[in-house]
């Protein structure tokens, strides 16, 4: 239970406005890395572009990320794969930084350039 505590009054302390603007901010460097570097790889980015159409969190979809997904896992990349070939990148707005984000989506960039 302290954990839950803990996140309780993390999230009391900087406010829900806090964490939703970080959110759309994480999702938004997110979008704009897989822009960069998946799409041209033939990814498409099936989440809304509007941000108060999504959550902390986009898909990419390509039709090898059943594959990438495998591969990643045996790079210790821990995937969110979205049958039949989603990948879903979850952003927790409180503990990932923005080095993270640009880690996985080039560690899927990696794995799918391989396969290509």
């Amino acid at each position: 239970m302290q954990p839950l505590k803990d996140m309780v009054e993390l999230i009391a302390s900087v406010g829900m406005e806090a964490v939703r603007e970080k959110s759309i901010k994480l999702t938004e460097y997110a979008v704009a890395l897989a822009e960069d570097i998946l799409v041209p790889l033939g990814v498409e980015i099936v989440s809304p572009r509007n941000t108060a159409e999504r959550g902390s969190h986009i898909t990419v979809d390509h039709p090898l990320f059943g594959e990438v997904t495998r591969t990643l896992w045996e790079r210790g990349v821990i995937p969110d794969f979205r049958p039949p070939h989603g990948l879903r990148i979850g952003l927790s707005p409180l503990s990932t930084s923005y080095a993270e984000v640009e880690l996985g989506v080039t560690a899927i960039r990696d794995a799918l350039t391989e396969l290509l």
